[in-house]
């Protein structure tokens, strides 16, 4: 596997990855019933979709992005960025996730880093950090939030700390780590042949920025906060 190459230029990474085995994409879909329609809904004066797809043709090489309805290829060709055909049941079933990605068999790379679609405020020189610390190590890698704070089971059985703790200071308590649900970094062929990303075991968990790069628009109330602040900041983060 070759090694990406990466340049600056106009104060910004991108990446040429022509010369890997690397995939890195995104796909979409507008049955989300949590918040409908959010990818392809007026988001100010965009769409989520068109925000991560200006992301994905910064990249130049190596993307691409999967989608059943008409207007994701159209909004693919409008942004150059390749478009990859999803089958209605591809888009519309929540479980498994061997379902919901059998489009990853048949595109030609070895490894793959799948961007979570609804991170509007995400910058590209993240996702080109990322990826340089994913490239060489030889393991699947998961991004992940680092949280110093108490927490506990739901059942009230602290998780990292002890039960007769006497003074309640985040300075004395151990980090635990949150699943950031942007980046995944896994082998192709280990997907195509277990239906799932990696095995836990063997997963790198790397710590992202959180806040509001990685702001997850889930359900309705995000979207509207986001949008909000996207008007607000004129934008992405930079």
């Amino acid at each position: 596997m070759g090694k990406p190459h990466y340049v600056v230029r106009d104060q910004g990474l991108i990446a040429y990855m022509n010369l890997t085995d690397i995939g890195v994409w995104s796909c979409g879909r507008t049955s989300s019933s949590r918040c409908p329609n959010k990818m392809i809904r007026s988001f100010h004066d965009t769409t989520l979709t068109d925000i991560l797809l200006t992301k994905l043709a910064e990249l130049q090489n190596n993307v691409f992005f999967a989608g059943f309805e008409p207007v994701f290829q159209e909004k693919c060709k409008k942004h150059k960025v390749p478009f990859v055909q999803r089958t209605q049941n591809s888009a519309t079933v929540d479980q498994p996730a061997s379902e919901i990605y059998n489009f990853l068999e048949s595109q030609p790379y070895e490894l793959m880093l799948h961007i979570n679609a609804c991170v509007p405020f995400l910058r590209t020189s993240t996702i080109v950090e990322f990826l340089e610390r994913c490239v060489g190590d030889g393991r699947p890698c998961f991004g992940v939030f680092n949280r110093i704070n108490y927490f506990t089971f739901t059942d009230g059985t602290p998780i990292n700390w002890p039960d007769d703790l006497t003074t309640i200071n985040t300075k004395n308590v151990s980090p635990v780590y949150e699943f950031a649900h942007v980046f995944y970094f896994f082998e192709k062929q280990y997907f195509v042949e277990n239906g799932w990303f990696w095995d836990w075991k063997d997963v790198r968990y790397i710590e992202i920025p959180g806040g509001l790069e990685t702001f997850d628009i889930d359900h309705e109330e995000d979207f509207l906060m986001a949008e909000t602040l996207w008007r607000g900041l004129h934008h992405s983060v930079e």
